[in-house]
């Protein structure tokens, strides 16, 4: 009986001792490196937060803003990083522009954009981004002068642009009296512009009015109504209208009047689709080309170089051209897309 448990009990031990490098290989095989598995690990995907600060919804800033989306989906498809994009309209107001800048910083967004709505705001946005340590980008305007400084402002040559404009009169209109339908003022937009305007007049030119119709159609129209309720031969036979929604009041309030290129000829900004077709119908004398969507992929391309590592100029100048009948293939355009053939091409040096 003793024989044959101790038979039995030695049976069990080599069945025991037979099982365990079975069961044990399984574990040895899930402890090998993953290289060794055939397994490559991705490191995880940076996502940095940019919050951006449009000051209205009118065509410029809106178009600004969904090609800078676009740019942002083709750098979460294509980049190496990602983005999380936020937009907020201030509604024209400094007030609600600081308050919007603030919150992104409480929520401590990687950087933070403005198209701000007055210098001072971005000044004052320049010092509470400083001394949070947030990267801080004016895009489209101009910030104040002061004690705090933006990361970088990209914008066009205010001062160049509007001296292409007076250049166009100067050359074309040396005996033009001349009436300008202004912007929006304390954006550091109007003021630059009327700076290189008058500069590059002729000696001959005379400005005769002003009025700021704050980047609407709806208020140079009324503004032109009013001024061509009054008008006479020999006041103003020229207007310069600062955009194109200006262009688009201005233009109807002179045609009603019965006085467009009689004597009364218009010359604007921006080669939107709408006055770029009133200088090839003969409606506008000349327009003044730059590209909010351009300007976009070149803004979001700094943006990103900074948030990477890299350094930026403290202010970055986007292109623009003088567009007339004659010159088309002059103009720059405000296609969607452009930004992502700016964030391509454009280097920043």
């Amino acid at each position: 009986m003793i024989k044959k448990s101790l038979l039995i009990s030695l049976s069990l031990i080599l069945v025991t001792a037979l099982l365990i490098p079975a069961c044990a290989a399984p574990t040895e095989e899930a402890a090998k490196p993953a290289e060794e598995a055939g397994v490559v690990e991705e490191a995880e995907k940076v996502v940095y937060k940019i919050g951006y600060i449009q000051s209205q919804p009118d065509a410029y800033y809106q178009m600004q803003v969904d090609s800078a989306q676009m740019v942002v989906d083709y750098i979460n498809e294509n980049e190496p990083f990602g983005i999380e994009f936020t937009v907020v309209l201030s509604e024209g107001s400094p007030e609600k522009e600081l308050a919007i800048l603030e919150d992104f910083v409480v929520q401590e967004y990687d950087a933070i954009i403005a198209f701000t709505t007055a210098a001072e705001a971005a000044q004052k946005g320049a010092c509470i981004t400083n001394d949070a340590n947030i990267p801080f980008f004016v895009v489209g305007s101009t910030p104040a002068e002061g004690p705090c400084t933006v990361t970088s402002n990209i914008k066009g040559d205010f001062v160049v642009m509007g001296g292409m404009i007076g250049k166009y009169v100067a050359d074309h209109y040396p005996e033009s009296k001349i009436a300008i339908v202004e912007g929006g003022l304390g954006q550091g937009i109007v003021e630059p512009f009327e700076e290189g305007f008058e500069a590059n007049l002729a000696s001959t030119n005379e400005v005769v009015l002003k009025a700021p119709a704050d980047w609407s159609a709806e208020k140079a129209q009324n503004i032109m109504s009013d001024w061509m309720a009054n008008w006479k031969e020999g006041d103003f036979d020229l207007v310069y209208a600062m955009n194109a929604d200006i262009y688009l009041g201005s233009v109807i309030a002179i045609k009603d009047a019965g006085r467009l290129n009689n004597p009364i000829k218009i010359i604007t900004h921006n080669g939107r689709p709408e006055d770029f077709a009133g200088v090839m119908d003969g409606d506008a004398i000349a327009t003044n080309s730059n590209s909010p969507t351009y300007e976009a992929g070149v803004l979001m391309k700094a943006v990103v170089q900074v948030l990477n590592g890299g350094t930026i100029p403290i202010l970055i100048i986007t292109p623009a051209t003088m567009v007339d009948k004659d010159t088309p293939e002059n103009l720059l355009g405000w296609e969607v897309d452009k930004g992502i053939v700016a964030y391509q091409e454009y280097i920043i040096q």
